[in-house]
């Protein structure tokens, strides 16, 4: 048996020694560190002088060793091995190997519904740094991502580079958390990826769990139990992974066949503080911002002026003071401002895709009064409705002025027929 000093691996080997107690199989064990067999001395004084039937690796980077020493190990010896994600790498381990692995979409699935759960509405994704892992990472941000845009959310991923400089990574991480929507749920790779998500927030002012709430995986202790604010993780069944090793080894050492490939799922979440908003201010911006993307413009009820704050506060069932402040607390604007910002999108919409005249756009976007959208469009774009819609609609700007100059336009075809076309002759 070969396996990483990590978390993981212990909860392997509980697996494996509760088997080993139920079922008292006819065989012996020994255990290994990656780093005590990472020499071809070390594998050789320890692995093939002892001889042995069957071989497991628990972690990517001692099957990635391990595939070196294959040669050494007798064609009788069976092999237990942790999936790579890579089939093409899989595929390179001798016929007599049996998988074992981690679902990763149940893993994905168990972050989506917590975050879910707290009011998150904006969703992301973080990569690994560790180029070992990056297809079981990929693999996972696409179940992720094909959950969150289901659902119909927005979902954004971070790549912020493998095995590169720390500085630069967490740069690159700093500066992609700081361009989402707020509030939003990030779930993290692994615990270690979640870390560096947390230190990017406190890098660029983002507050946890308010702002942004962290999900990281394999609940680690060292790192989640001494963040600050603590780390929710999920949890992996390794315990379960590590039974189902042993099963699987005693088949291969009984029969001398097994199951191709054996998965666990998810034994928990271990939720904290990064999860946890007490507050309630995730959910309740999150259940604004629903209203004003729906109501923004009509109103609540329906309004000539759409939608203010003070009707906001009441369909929330809260006082305006109270979402004015979690409102600015977590998405860094006024309620006006944000409703506003909704309008005026909308308002440059309708410019660009229809032909509604001026006076009519604005009072659909709730402005009764198109004098003052001009001039609230003319502060935030530096140009009038009309110059707007001729910059983004310039066929139709052009077929306009000729229509008023009671000229219609002509094609390049046409112009051609005409200038090669027998002129008649002049009357006297």
């Amino acid at each position: 048996m070969v396996g990483d000093n990590v978390k993981a691996s212990q909860e392997w080997t509980s697996g494996i020694l509760r088997y080993m107690a139920d079922s008292r199989p006819s065989w012996d064990i020994r255990f290994f560190t990656g780093s005590e067999t990472r020499t071809p001395q070390d594998w050789t004084r320890k692995v093939v002088q002892w001889r042995p039937n069957c071989i497991v690796a628990t972690t990517i980077n001692v099957v990635k060793d391990m595939m070196n020493y294959l040669p050494t190990l007798p064609r009788t010896c069976k092999i237990v091995s942790l999936a790579s994600g890579d089939e093409a790498k899989d595929a390179m381990m001798p016929p007599r190997t049996v998988f074992v692995g981690v679902a990763d979409n149940e893993i994905s699935a168990a972050a989506f519904e917590l975050m879910c759960r707290r009011g998150i509405g904006h969703f992301a994704y973080v990569h690994t740094g560790e180029a070992s892992d990056i297809l079981r990472s990929r693999r996972r941000a696409a179940e992720f991502k094909c959950l969150v845009e289901r659902a119909g959310f927005d979902f954004t991923e971070s790549c912020a580079g493998l095995d590169g400089d720390w500085t630069k990574r967490l740069s690159t991480i700093a500066s992609d958390l700081s361009s989402l929507p707020l509030p939003c749920g990030v779930m993290a790779y692994n615990d270690r990826c979640a870390r560096e998500v947390m230190d990017a927030c406190n890098l660029v002012g983002l507050a946890i769990p308010s702002q942004i709430q962290v999900v990281g995986v394999d609940d680690q202790h060292d790192i989640c139990e001494n963040m600050r604010p603590r780390l929710t993780s999920i949890v992996p069944d390794f315990e379960g992974l590590g039974y189902l090793i042993a099963q699987r080894m005693n088949e291969l050492l009984t029969t001398g066949k097994a199951k191709k490939m054996s998965i666990c799922g998810v034994k928990r979440i271990a939720e904290r503080e990064t999860t946890l908003d007490l507050s309630g201010a995730a959910r309740l911006v999150t259940s604004a911002e629903k209203h004003i993307r729906a109501y923004a413009c009509q109103g609540l009820p329906p309004s000539p002026k759409g939608l203010t704050p003070s009707s906001l506060a009441e369909a929330l069932n809260v006082s305006r003071r109270y979402l004015e402040i979690r409102f600015k607390k977590v998405r860094g604007e006024g309620i006006a401002e944000a409703i506003r910002r909704h309008k005026i999108a909308e308002v440059c919409r309708m410019l660009k895709e229809t032909d509604l005249p001026i006076g009519e756009i604005a009072a659909r976007c709730g402005f009764p009064v198109p004098t003052y959208l001009n001039a609230l469009f003319r502060r935030a774009f530096g140009t009038t409705l009309r110059d707007y819609r001729a910059a983004h609609q310039p066929s139709k700007a052009r077929g306009r002025q000729s229509r008023a100059s009671g000229l219609m336009p002509v094609s390049a075809e046409q112009t051609q027929q005409r200038q090669n076309s027998p002129r008649a002759p002049r009357q006297p």
